[in-house]
């Protein structure tokens, strides 16, 4: 072979060379493309409603093959802890809002490829960054994203309203101070027979008592955590919150209306023996069911500064699980980004379920909404604290409450002996 022979051989098998990687990586490509990726995900919000997004999901990916399993939400976390400790949990599962302290270390955050802190920011309000990302020296990793964001409300009765002869609602706390005697009926006794609304009681008869006075005290400016992440909220401003919210149920006080011995607040709502509930878009249904014909509003939420709105939310999201085989946690997360950002498939969820829209550009389109409306806005100026465990939190902040409105504590010493309980989770 000569030297011209030499070169033109050794060109045609460089040239062979180069085209047997780019068929092969172009073989692999559309393997990996074409590749059927299985996903199991558990949650607790309706099924009905959760298909759509799935079925939606499923007509852009075919090869994405989604299996969705319900679970009752009193028994979800226990259920779901069970599986994960056997090695049997599900590849996506459903995260309340408060839950990401308690089980980052059981998820797989999303890489920067997947979504950027910058991108979550513009899709969604900021109390989504507050609850569901944790910030690293280096970086700040995304854990969860939203199906949905629910914030609490003032619900009210319309006829009793009308009755009462009270044309205008309140927007801030003093107004809605002003009218409690105007909607109590208390006896010769002072016994109240009515009630103007439900606040001031722990969870044994407020629904939803321990998150309004988490807003509360967010609302009053308390830091409900110090810079080293512990519970720091019994001094100062969140004493005042706590002793504002312990007056409606101090007999001795013009601001009287509730007490712990009186019935569930939703049902003495649908009952038409309190005029004014505060609590979330998902109690809509429940009253609706409990009482067909009742005339209710809803109606902002109370503040203490007009132009200054803080807002309280609670909502679940969902997240990839750490256990997962490494080959499908790009295609996990590829599901939660595509499907969760697109307001076309998000939209048919919100349809279907009633929940109030994450997505700025729905909460933008629904914004008056005559349902979901008031709890879209307010997801604007939704505000949160890193919880260790929501359900505990909870919990301690109801004794708190009860603790300090049957006198075995002191109102001071009750929010103490909350953050300590806290700070021990």
């Amino acid at each position: 072979m000569n030297k011209k022979d030499f070169i033109l051989f050794g060109i045609v098998g460089v040239v062979a060379i180069i085209a047997a990687v780019f068929i092969f990586g172009l073989k692999s490509n559309t393997e990996l493309t074409n590749q059927e990726i299985k996903l199991a995900i558990w949650g607790f919000e309706n099924e009905i409603a959760f298909k759509k997004i799935i079925d939606a999901y499923s007509q852009i990916n075919p090869n994405t093959s989604i299996i969705y399993t319900q679970i009752n939400e009193v028994n979800y976390e226990k259920t779901l802890l069970n599986a994960l400790a056997s090695g049997q949990g599900p590849d996506i599962f459903m995260l309340k809002n408060n839950w990401l302290l308690k089980h980052y270390d059981k998820i797989s955050p999303a890489s920067q490829a997947q979504i950027s802190l910058s991108q979550l920011r513009k899709l969604f309000p900021q109390v989504i960054e507050q609850d569901f990302s944790i910030k690293s020296p280096i970086s700040t990793d995304i854990y969860a994203m939203p199906l949905h964001i629910d914030t609490l409300a003032m619900i009210y009765n319309k006829d009793i309203f009308d009755a009462k002869g009270i044309a205008v609602k309140p927007q801030t706390w003093e107004e809605f101070q002003k009218i409690i005697p105007r909607l109590n009926e208390i006896d010769l006794l002072g016994r109240l027979n009515k009630t103007a609304a439900a606040i001031g009681g722990s969870e044994k008869s407020v629904s939803r008592a321990d998150d309004l006075l988490n807003l509360i005290m967010l609302q009053f400016g308390t830091k409900m955590i110090d810079d080293n992440g512990r519970a720091n909220f019994s001094k100062n401003e969140g004493l005042q919150a706590f002793n504002f919210y312990l007056q409606f149920s101090n007999p001795q006080n013009q601001s009287y209306t509730w007490n712990d011995n009186l019935q569930n607040s939703i049902d003495s709502f649908n009952q038409k023996n309190t005029a004014i509930i505060f609590n979330y878009a998902s109690a809509l249904p429940i009253i609706k069911s409990k009482n067909p014909y009742l005339d209710f509003g809803v109606s902002p939420m109370l503040q203490f500064n007009k132009s200054e709105s803080v807002n309280y939310a609670d909502y679940s999201g969902l997240a990839v699980s750490r256990q997962i085989d490494s080959s499908k946690i790009a295609g996990a997360w590829n599901f939660i980004v595509s499907a969760l950002t697109n307001s076309q498939i998000m939209e048919q969820y919100t349809l279907t379920s009633g929940q109030p829209p994450a997505l700025r550009e729905l909460i933008d389109k629904y914004s008056d909404d005559p349902d979901l409306g008031v709890f879209a806005k307010q997801a604007l100026t939704a505000r949160s604290w890193s919880q260790p465990d929501g359900p505990a939190t909870a919990g301690i902040f109801s004794k708190a409450i009860e603790s300090a409105l049957n006198g075995k504590l002191s109102p001071k010493k009750a929010l103490e002996t909350a953050e300590s309980e806290i700070n021990n989770l």
